[in-house]
């Protein structure tokens, strides 16, 4: 670090100017970074949960291509509500990238007429004053294709089904159908009251609420941040160096991003309040040492080159342990959970590499003697008598300290056994925002809208259009309904039994028990074009589907009700191949997925820590004291997490990753900074008083400007973003207090011997 600091010091401008170069390129590609929801690029290409999910999609089409639009109303069936339905419709279908819209409108009546089938609207739209009104109330809420997914059953409430075109299914799309939605819905408002859902809906909503917060948090963040280094220095300079740092890291780590493939989704949009947070902390703590030395009478010159020395490499070493928590994800099968470790990982050793650049630079270009205001203020000195009490606390009571520390992480682990891995699609939303209410809407007044799907492989074509296979899919149905989550469960039995139900005499809605019968049925379909169809079965008549829809009943319920599904399919379906599938189980599928790989990789990170340890450090003691205030951390959000009833799940299992990487930091900049001081005073316990000073007040610093920029995530109107706010801060406040009391209290139990060399200059 001393030729780096001397050549600073003699180009400080040549650093500043190509900082800012490089920023200026950084611009254009960080504006240009694009945003997306994809619940298939969670997976990678050979993940066997997506292969299942492609074989549907080329089968039978996406089951998450079509957002809904519902309303109730008493007076559905009448001719100003038809009239205005039929106008609505027809404005629906001049959206761009729009494949289909279907409503009551466009529903076909099966009907009988000389032993043949038609098809014909159920509603004359031609004159509506010749329709029946209480005959196609009657007859469309009696029909099982349409109850439970066109209307509901008492006739009140419609949807209007909005199929996008699967080759323009892109956000940005989905974005401009949404707008033109609103646009035609605001002239019908004064009149009824609409709903939307779907998961194309969904996804755009939540992506756009998202960005919104990112832009608002950060913007909070900083905000909050820039108050508190004023409080703290009192200096234009003490607000301005470090949240030039973060801004910059910010800027190259998005254009980094979008020139590597990159794009804001789910999880890495939480990487903006991260490194806003870190990034602070390598500046104050680097801040915190110039100042030191400027007041122990050092010139300014000497004072960089003993920041360098003296945390230079400490705060490389920090840099490389969070980036190591966080690129441990790297090993996870979820695809955006690998991007949010790997570009998380990079940002902190770019928060790192600007640091040690700007900061330097910057200090050799200022005019003031230090960053920090010293006529001003009584935080500083508050601190500094606050921190010697603490120091002698610990040195005549350490015992206590760790049997008191000791006895809480024990509660906090004893919490840890109540927690449990579920996840719900609306999760991570609060239920007083619209998605929710209309969701709720359609859950509550037609049907839930998320599809559980069921592929049967009959081996052979035409085997489909059989008794025996069809009954099997009405035993599949029974099975399913049982389920007071699943509300509804359709397939080709159903087609062919409300098919059988008008060419029959009896009038029953049962299966035809010939084979021949069935096949007639099927033919009767295909050559009248009836499209439904093939939603059913696939050309060859081999393969079937049977589409259920659930509630959003949370991962770990999917989870157990398709392992009794499982074997009950087994039991079922003796000779045919079942593929369960369908966003509901992608949904269930990952949250595992992301738990679990979550669990392994902070092992990885341990693993990996713990050998930098050992090699750093050379003894087995300070390795212990090294690594117990990390992990302390993070039993208490674990502990806290299992008393509130919080699951772990996607959003609230990166916690764990975040506590670990900020708990690791302070950690090192004490052990980093106690070597020092032990090789200067060649004595532990005035070595640790003056450690608990000097680091102790940096590091509380940092923890305030942590939970100043996590705190501001409490208010989200997303849950999970809200409960990362209260744990992150939990996680840092713990942190602090390990850092502080028990690191200390661990070096006068175990009294590592430490070998004393000359101190550096």
């Amino acid at each position: 670090m001393q030729r780096y600091g001397e050549f600073i010091l003699k180009y400080p401008r040549l650093i500043i100017f190509g900082l800012i170069a490089v920023a200026m390129l950084a611009v254009y590609p960080a504006m240009n970074i694009r945003t997306d929801f994809n619940l298939e690029g969670f997976y990678p290409d050979d993940d066997e949960v997506i292969r299942d999910y492609e074989r549907l999609e080329n089968e039978f089409g996406r089951d998450d291509n079509s957002i809904l639009l519902g309303f109730q109303t008493d007076s559905l069936f009448s001719e100003g509500v038809i009239a205005d339905l039929i106008e609505l419709t027809g404005k629906l279908k001049s959206i761009a990238h729009i494949d289909n819209v279907f409503s009551i409108i466009e529903a076909q009546k099966i009907e009988q007429l000389n032993d043949q089938l038609t098809f014909s609207p159920y509603i004359n739209t031609d004159d509506l004053s010749e329709n029946s009104w209480p005959d196609i109330k009657a007859s469309l809420t009696d029909n099982p294709l349409f109850t439970g997914l066109l209307i509901n059953k008492e006739g009140t409430a419609t949807a209007i089904i909005i199929t996008i075109d699967d080759e323009e299914n892109t956000y940005t799309n989905r974005n401009e159908i949404i707008r033109s939605i609103d646009e035609i819905l605001a002239e019908y408002e004064g009149n009824y009251q609409f709903h939307k859902s779907g998961i194309p809906y969904y996804r755009n909503q939540y992506v756009n609420m998202l960005n919104s917060e990112i832009v608002m948090y950060i913007a909070i963040s900083s905000i909050l941040i820039i108050l508190l280094l004023w409080y703290l220095y009192r200096t234009i300079w003490g607000v301005l160096f470090p949240m030039i740092i973060v801004w910059t890291t910010l800027l190259f780590t998005v254009a980094l991003m979008q020139l590597t493939g990159g794009y804001l989704e789910i999880m890495s949009s939480t990487i903006a309040p991260i490194l806003l947070c870190v990034g602070v902390a390598d500046a104050i703590h680097m801040i915190s040492k110039y100042d030191d030395a400027r007041e122990k009478g050092l010139v300014k010159s000497k004072s960089i080159i003993e920041m360098l020395n003296t945390l230079g490499n400490a705060t490389l070493l920090t840099s490389v342990t969070t980036a190591i928590g966080f690129a441990s994800l790297i090993s996870s099968t979820v695809m955006p959970m690998k991007k949010f470790g790997l570009y998380t990982a990079v940002g902190v050793i770019l928060a790192y590499l600007i640091t040690i650049l700007f900061l330097p630079a910057a200090l050799r270009l200022s005019k003031k003697k230090r960053v920090i205001d010293e006529k001003s203020g009584s935080f500083y000195p508050f601190i500094n008598k606050w921190l010697t009490k603490l120091a002698a606390l610990n040195r005549m009571h350490y015992k206590k300290v760790l049997i008191g520390g000791a006895a809480l992480t024990l509660i906090f682990f004893y919490g840890m056994q109540t927690l449990d891995v579920n996840g719900r699609i609306f999760d991570d939303l609060k239920d007083d925002t619209r998605i929710m209410q209309d969701s709720r809407f359609f859950a509550e007044t037609i049907a839930p809208q998320f599809p559980m799907e069921f592929i049967i492989d009959t081996g052979e074509p035409e085997l489909a259009l059989t008794y025996s296979v069809l009954h099997k899919l009405e035993q599949l149905e029974e099975k399913l309904i049982a389920y007071p989550e699943i509300h509804r469960a359709t397939g080709m039995h159903t087609l062919i039994k409300e098919v059988h139900r008008v060419m029959s005499d009896e009038g029953i809605f049962e299966l035809p028990q010939s084979d021949q019968a069935i096949a007639q049925y099927a033919l009767l379909l295909e050559i009248n074009d009836f499209d439904e169809l093939y939603n059913f079965v696939d050309f060859d008549y081999r393969t079937l589907r049977v589409t259920a829809f659930t509630e959003d009943a949370g991962s770990k319920r999917i989870n157990e009700i398709r392992s009794e599904i499982d074997f009950q399919l087994a039991e079922i379906f003796e000779l045919e191949e079942v593929i369960v599938t369908g966003t509901t189980i992608l949904s269930a599928d990952l949250t595992n997925k992301i738990v679990y790989s979550l669990a392994w990789s902070i092992l990885l990170a341990l693993t990996a820590i713990t050998l930098i340890m050992v090699g750093l450090f050379k003894n087995i003691k300070l390795v212990i004291i090294a690594l117990v205030p990390n992990l302390v951390p993070l039993i208490m959000v674990g502990g806290i997490m299992g008393f509130l009833n919080v699951d772990i799940k996607p959003s609230t299992a990166v916690i764990f990753t975040i506590a670990l990487g900020i708990a690791v930091d302070d950690s090192i900049h004490y052990l980093a900074r106690f070597r020092i001081e032990y090789m200067r005073r060649k004595a532990m316990m005035p070595a640790i008083t003056a450690t608990t000073v000097k680091t102790g007040r940096a590091i509380i610093l940092t923890s305030l400007i942590l939970i100043a920029g996590f705190g501001t995530l409490i208010t989200s109107a997303f849950t999970s973003t809200a409960m990362m706010g209260i744990l992150v801060c939990t996680t840092i406040f713990s942190a602090l207090i390990a850092d502080l009391f028990m690191l200390p209290s661990l070096f006068y139990w175990l009294k590592p011997k430490l070998p004393i060399v000359d101190s550096p200059r």
